[in-house]
């Protein structure tokens, strides 16, 4: 097997073709969650399994000691699955080949690498008698969105564009919160087979990152009743009300560390146009005089952008400061319905600090 698809290996695997060694290229950990629905199928016809992390110092050692490799009880199939595949050593690769040349039935190989060169031995024997899997998304939310349509298309159920993009949008680029969520959401609309926006809604719970940014998102975009309902839903599945207000200040904290920052680097706040604007980001963040705080370096430089067009919006920031801390009164020494809290809020800041 060739360079292939991950769909057309699973289907293969499912089917008892199952290669001596697997190469999945990309991000680590996805790499390995994709690998291990592959050996788990292994692992359920009595399969044993090594692992071996070779960005591990002692692993490396341990990997390097071996000499000859054991298959499993009573002739089953024995797995190994080498996490930092880029490390294993050219003389370990001649050995791992001339094992699997010998016999092939007894043993697989899972390699999970950030990158593999087309030269080394190991990637060459999987071109001819392997599988090799390319996980090259652009971006993390291609790869969600690709693995959602194939888990729908396999449960034939289905989704508008606006429902998958909501729940995308709530559980963020953690791979494992998309699939426990996914399950979940799965397993609601069981009988049915059409999602809507209201299934997703009832069960999925959103990372706390990604319902900040929905929010700020929304009530910049769209207005204070789109904010307004997001919160609403939230407060509908049991979210604390504080966490929530603490999800709002820490928004506009960070619009206030942007603020300060622009005003000492005038050239970044007058560009309108992204692409000169992260070309000068990249300058400053690459001189070692300037200091960039933490929060604003680890953001993607188009989210930077997209805040300082935000930030130009607010004619009173510390006013927006003042409404955060009136809803925080109303909620622990009033003990104002939440609800009532936040719609104010929103209009609040909508009226009072946000409108032209």
């Amino acid at each position: 097997m060739p360079v292939l698809t991950f769909s057309k290996v699973l289907e293969l695997a499912k089917q008892k073709r199952i290669a001596p060694v697997y190469i999945f290229i990309g991000e680590p950990q996805l790499c390995k969650e994709k690998a291990k629905e592959i050996y788990n199928i292994l692992q359920d016809k009595g399969s044993t399994i090594e692992v071996y992390n070779l960005n591990d110092k002692e692993d490396k050692k341990t990997f390097s000691k071996i000499k000859g490799y054991q298959e499993g009880l009573f002739g089953l199939r024995k797995v190994y699955l080498i996490l930092g595949g880029e490390n294993i050593e050219l003389s370990k690769e001649e050995e791992i080949i001339k094992s699997l040349e010998k016999e092939t039935s007894v043993f697989t190989w899972f390699i999970i690498a950030e990158k593999f060169e087309e030269n080394r031995p190991l990637y060459q024997f999987a071109l001819q008698k392997g599988a090799i899997v390319f996980f090259n998304f652009k971006k993390e939310e291609d790869f969600l969105e690709t693995e959602l349509i194939l888990k729908l298309k396999e449960t034939g159920k289905t989704m508008d564009r606006k429902t998958t993009e909501l729940f995308l949008s709530l559980v963020g680029k953690d791979y494992h919160h998309f699939l426990n969520e996914l399950d979940k959401l799965l397993l609601y609309t069981e009988e049915r087979a059409v999602i809507t926006e209201e299934d997703v809604w009832s069960v999925t719970i959103p990372l706390e990152e990604e319902v900040l940014f929905m929010v700020e998102e929304s009530l910049f975009q769209s207005g204070p009743e789109k904010a307004y309902r997001i919160v609403a839903q939230l407060l509908d599945h049991k979210e604390e009300p504080h966490r929530i207000l603490s999800y709002l200040y820490k928004s506009f904290k960070i619009f206030q560390i942007l603020a300060e920052f622009l005003e000492k680097h005038p050239e970044l706040k007058k560009e309108e146009r992204f692409s000169q604007f992260s070309k000068k980001w990249e300058e400053i963040k690459t001189d070692p005089i300037v200091e960039i705080p933490k929060v604003l370096t680890e953001r993607h430089p188009y989210r930077i952008f997209n805040l300082k067009k935000h930030l130009e919006k607010i004619k009173n920031l510390p006013q927006v400061f003042e409404e955060l801390y009136k809803a925080d009164l109303s909620l622990k020494r009033d003990f104002k319905n939440p609800y009532q809290v936040f719609k104010e809020l929103f209009i609040n800041l909508w009226q009072k600090t946000l409108q032209p």
